[in-house]
C-alpha cells in the first residue's frame, strides 16, 4: 500500500535537499506530539550510510516504539540535477508499527515547473503485510500532517 504526499515548498530545490538531510528537521516533523530521541546523538547530517536508532515518545513521555533509520541517497536519473531521492531503508523495530511486514520510505526533491526558486517535495511510504490495511488510515493522516508541517518549516529554510 502506498501513502503519498506532495507539495510545493517555498524554497529552492537545493535548500529543500539540505533540509531533507538535517536531523533537526526530521526531529521537528511530529513535535510536540511525537518526540524522536536518538539512542546516540544525532549525526551532523543524514547522508548515505547513516544508520541510527531512535525512540518515539508521545509528548516526550509515553513510549510508542523504536525506529531504525538507514539512509541512502539514490543517484539522479539520466545525469540530471533534479529530481533527487533519499531512501530510508530503516523500519519500525518495536511498537505497533513493527507489526508491518514492509516499510519503505522515499523522499524526492524536484524543481518546480512554475519557478526554479521553488521545490516540489514528494514523501512516499510503502507499507505491507496483513495488518497494513488497519494502519493505512492512521499513517495517511500522519503523512498529511508531515506535509503541512514541512510546508510551514520550508518558509524559513535558507
Amino acid at each position: 500500500m502506498r501513502i503519498r504526499t506532495e507539495f510545493e515548498a517555498a524554497c529552492p530545490p537545493d535548500v529543500a535537499w539540505r533540509a531533507l538531510h538535517d536531523p533537526s528537521v526530521a526531529a521537528e516533523l511530529y513535535a510536540p506530539f511525537l518526540v524522536m530521541q536518538p539512542e546516540r546523538a544525532f549525526p551532523e547530517a543524514l547522508t548515505t550510510g547513516t544508520e541510527m536508532r531512535a525512540r518515539l515518545r508521545v509528548f516526550g513521555a509515553l513510549p510508542v516504539g523504536a525506529q531504525l533509520i538507514r539512509i541512502t541517497d539514490l543517484p539522479s536519473t539520466a545525469g540530471a540535477d533534479w529530481p533527487r531521492t533519499m531512501r530510508d531503508h530503516g523500519r519500525p523495530l518495536t511498537g505497533p508499527l513493527a507489526l508491518l511486514a514492509e516499510w519503505r520510505h522515499e523522499m524526492t526533491i524536484s524543481r518546480s515547473r512554475a519557478s526554479e526558486h521553488r521545490a516540489v517535495w514528494t514523501d512516499e511510504l510503502h507499507i505491507g503485510g496483513a495488518l497494513a490495511p488497519l494502519f493505512r488510515p492512521v499513517l495517511a493522516l500522519m503523512w498529511r500532517w508531515r506535509g503541512r508541517k514541512l510546508r510551514r518549516l520550508a518558509r524559513n529554510w535558507q
